[in-house]
Order: C-alpha cells, then sequence, then structure tokens
C-alpha cells in the first residue's frame, strides 16, 4: 500500500473516530473544503506545514497520520529544529555521507544542498523517503523525537 493510500485511510479513521465531517476540518486548519477532497480522494499528500497543522489538530504523530505506525495517537511532540540542523545530526547519527544518500535514494543533489544550505524545506515526500532510508520515523528525521 502506498503512502498516499495509508493516509487516506488513517484521515477517514480520524474524521470517523472525531465523529466530525472533512467540512469541519477544513473549517478548523482555515482552508478549503476542496482541499480535504482533495486529501480524502487521494488525489495528494499535503505539504508538511499542512501534515504538522493536521497532526496538531489531531494530537498525533505524523506517523500516525500518515499510516506508517499504530502508535502514536497520543503525541506531544519537541520543538522542531531547523531543518538544515537536523539533516546534519541525521548525517552523523547514522553515519552516512551527503553522496551516499544522493546515490541511494535519488534525491536530487541541488535539492540536499539547498537542506543543507537552509535554504529549501523538504517535502513530506522526501521526509518519508529519508524516513525509509534511514529506517527511522518521520517524527524522528523532523527531530520531533528523540
Amino acid at each position: 500500500m502506498s503512502n498516499l493510500q495509508k493516509f487516506v485511510e488513517r484521515l477517514s479513521e480520524l474524521l470517523i473516530d472525531h465523529e466530525m465531517k472533512a467540512a469541519n476540518l477544513a473549517d478548523a486548519l482555515g482552508v478549503t473544503r476542496k482541499t480535504i477532497s482533495r486529501y480524502r480522494r487521494g488525489e495528494r499528500l499535503p505539504d508538511i506545514d499542512m501534515a504538522l497543522r493536521m497532526s496538531a489538530y489531531f494530537h498525533c504523530s505524523l506517523d500516525f497520520l500518515l499510516g506508517r505506525s499504530d502508535t502514536g495517537a497520543e503525541f506531544d511532540p519537541l520543538p522542531r529544529p531547523l531543518f538544515k540542523d537536523r539533516f546534519a545530526f541525521l548525517l552523523d547519527f547514522f553515519k552516512t555521507t551527503k553522496y551516499r544518500l544522493i546515490k541511494d535514494t535519488q534525491i536530487d543533489e541541488s535539492v540536499v544542498y539547498d537542506w543543507q544550505k537552509g535554504t529549501v524545506s523538504p517535502r513530506l515526500e522526501s521526509i518519508l523517503i529519508l524516513a525509509d532510508y534511514f529506517g527511522c520515523s518521520v517524527e524522528f528525521v523532523l527531530g520531533r523525537e528523540n
């Protein structure tokens, strides 16, 4: 099952568990109903900022929200560090190099350098790739859990 399919299923579960309609979620998050509809139909994953807002709204981890874990329904995240700092930590922690990461993940070299400089934050899809590559949670990649 793809990341997108897992997210669609988990979002539906969360809406049912919270006894709410997609329109109420849209209002609570300050987005259009069409945006939530696109997520529910599996047309796209949310961007990282929207995923974080949804996670905060439902008080769950991103891994739980994305259907990557069945734990994390109650989650209290650590403050999120700048990604450029977290990226340096990840390379050191997992004893790898930018070169190896680029080669193994097929993430574009210019994107990785932008992360390192702090000029661009990663997209949610890239964070999922990093979590899979390092064999850790999305929350660990982002620095929201130890």
